[in-house]
């Protein structure tokens, strides 16, 4: 789905809640809830997909600024069956890092890609890992061509 898509559909959601919540103000008393409940369920869907975004981005930003960066090995890409848009199926890339100072093999997957990026990725792949916690970590994708 087109990213400007998404950004119209979060903030219309959080303004079609907002007024929602404003309109309760002036209803009967019988109509007061059901506006309240439906503008607050709004509001929270689009406060919540702007939230989410918000902080996925300062987390991106937090791993580049003070992250470390190893090269993961590209395994695979793989659909990504959880999530399902307009009847199809992200993708995404897998890769591995073998941690030699702790002999751990750590698996890392990007984020959803919706189209197939197989024939784009390198064999080596940037990954900004939190080194108290490579759980927590960033592959880095710039280097895919972008998607018109």
């Amino acid at each position: 789905m087109d990213h400007k898509v998404i950004t119209l559909i979060k903030w219309l959601f959080l303004a079609i809640g907002l007024l929602l919540l404003v309109g309760a103000i002036f209803v009967d008393p019988e109509a007061k809830l059901a506006l309240t409940i439906m503008g607050l369920i709004f509001a929270g869907i689009g406060g919540g997909i702007i939230a989410f975004g918000q902080w996925s981005a300062q987390k991106e930003a937090d791993l580049r600024q003070n992250g470390q960066l190893v090269e993961a090995e590209f395994q695979s890409v793989e659909v990504n069956g959880s999530i399902e848009v307009n009847g199809e199926h992200p993708y995404r890339i897998v890769a591995r890092w073998h941690d030699t100072s702790t002999h751990t093999l750590h698996l890392f997957r990007s984020a959803n890609l919706w189209f197939d990026p197989t024939d784009y990725v390198p064999e080596w792949i940037p990954v900004y890992i939190d080194r108290s916690n490579p759980k927590r970590y960033h592959m880095e994708t710039s280097f895919l061509p972008k998607l018109q």
